[in-house]
């Protein structure tokens, strides 16, 4: 049996720059079913996969406060998740230009916290450091 790998928290970027990190998070794929039924038949005459949705959760999130105006505008951002650490050869799994969709925030001088924060990107890429 092998060792499981520890999780590992988010990454928030903005252009390629670091911006922020997060905890908690989670990504999930979703596909809209396209399914036509035709006269005289109880099976699909199509059954195809539709549009794909990418959505993240997230447990809580801080952000520079240099980039509290951006996010309060609905700039998208890059979630970049790491699961097994950024060391060579372990998978990094990117869900772009998520738009967040619900927060809870606090701002302090630094930064914003943001809790159950929830947000829709337009692509899932994976790939490995």
């Amino acid at each position: 049996m092998s060792t499981p790998l520890i999780g590992r928290n988010a990454v928030v970027q903005m252009g390629g720059t670091t911006i922020g990190y997060a905890k908690g998070c989670s990504a999930d794929i979703a596909v809209d079913k396209i399914e036509d039924f035709q006269l005289n038949s109880d099976k699909a005459a199509i059954l195809a996969a539709g549009n794909k949705h990418f959505k993240i959760s997230v447990d809580h999130m801080w952000i520079a406060i240099t980039y509290v105006t951006q996010i309060m505008a609905g700039t998208p951002v890059d979630f970049v998740f790491a699961p097994a650490g950024t060391s060579g050869g372990n998978p990094k799994i990117t869900v772009k230009n998520v738009v967040l969709l619900t927060h809870n925030m606090t701002v302090d001088q630094k930064g914003i916290v943001g809790e159950k924060i929830t947000g829709e990107g337009n692509d899932y890429q994976t790939s490995t450091f």
